[in-house]
């Protein structure tokens, strides 16, 4: 039975003005290696004034937590490589989203299937997948919940796929986002960028283990299809989540007219990064956006797919040029 979600989430369109009168502010400073150690704090119960607001960032009334906020992921090789990609091809593009993240003020951690191990009921959720069947690929997509969930600094609470750069996610910004309540997707199911506390990751993550099942219906057993399961029945109240939307660019942001291919600035601008997944990937080959990328044959999907670490590195750096002269 599916629930009613109460409304006191955000609208897309208020983000993007808040992000729009923040981000220019805060990527200026950054990139200049000037950026402000404070900024407009807010009260739990007015976050959401943080998207509205039209003060100078750096004008801070409630002092945030000292220190960068930390951006995790999880890591652990496939043997053999997968998804289109070889082992070396995914370590690449891991050190490729440190440095990303490292650059817009981030500190980075890099979670593992040891980090996963150390929750208490790994074993339990292991038993479920080998029964339901997942795969090596989809197991490890599970386990980065369980991870998350036993993280503890004060700076922590963040996740994204290792294939999702930063656009207009400063740290300043992360910081002012991380100090509202509750879980935050900022890519509704698709785990993409999450946000929360310790307490709210280990409610969602306790949900994921107890709901997933060989036969649940889902139209695939992996954490994202859970995730959207878990959210249409329950109450956004009951998962204690306070954002559920979409703000992530799927794909490289750029554009194109006839031959020209430029950067999507305006698209870019209006989301907090760009998920380079395989399936965006593969879009951006065959539309002829895929960035140009040293001994890559435009259009040949292999070797793009392999090369995604440097696309991203020419994407960010075009974005940058582009976007913000």
């Amino acid at each position: 039975m599916h629930h009613a979600k109460p409304t006191n989430v955000s609208s897309k369109s208020q983000i993007c003005i808040a992000l729009a009168l923040i981000t220019s502010f805060a990527l200026a400073s950054l990139f200049n290696g000037t950026q402000s150690q404070q900024s407009k704090g807010l009260s739990a119960s007015h976050g959401r004034r943080l998207l509205l607001s039209t003060d100078d960032p750096s004008q801070s009334t409630t002092a945030l937590r000292p220190g960068k906020p930390v951006m995790a992921t999880f890591f652990e090789s496939v043997s053999g490589g997968c998804c289109g990609m070889t082992e070396e091809g995914h370590r690449n593009l891991v050190k490729a989203w440190e440095r990303a993240w490292q650059s817009y003020g981030w500190q980075t951690k890099i979670l593992t299937e040891a980090d996963a191990r150390k929750h208490p009921r790994f074993e339990e959720l292991e038993l479920k997948l080998v029964e339901a069947d997942v795969n090596g690929y989809n197991q490890r997509c599970f386990w980065r919940w369980l991870a998350m969930s036993m993280e503890t600094n004060v700076n922590g609470g963040w996740m994204s796929d290792y294939d999702f750069f930063p656009l207009r996610l400063t740290s300043l910004i992360g910081k002012e986002l991380a100090a509202l309540p509750g879980f935050k997707s900022y890519s509704v199911h698709v785990p993409t960028l999450l946000n929360g506390d310790y307490k709210s990751w280990n409610v969602i993550t306790n949900l994921i283990i107890d709901t997933i099942s060989k036969d649940l219906e889902v139209d695939f057993l992996s954490d994202m299809y859970v995730l959207e399961y878990i959210y249409n029945h329950h109450t956004e109240e009951e998962l204690g989540i306070t954002a559920w939307e979409r703000l992530t660019y799927s794909g490289f942001p750029y554009k194109k007219d006839g031959d020209r291919i430029s950067v999507d600035c305006s698209g870019a601008m209006a989301n907090l990064g760009a998920h380079l997944s395989h399936h965006d990937t593969h879009l951006a080959v065959d539309n002829g956006i895929f960035p140009k990328v040293e001994g890559v044959t435009m259009g040949d999907l292999g070797s793009s797919m392999n090369k995604r670490a440097e696309a991203a590195n020419i994407m960010l750096r075009q974005f940058r040029e582009a976007c913000f002269r």
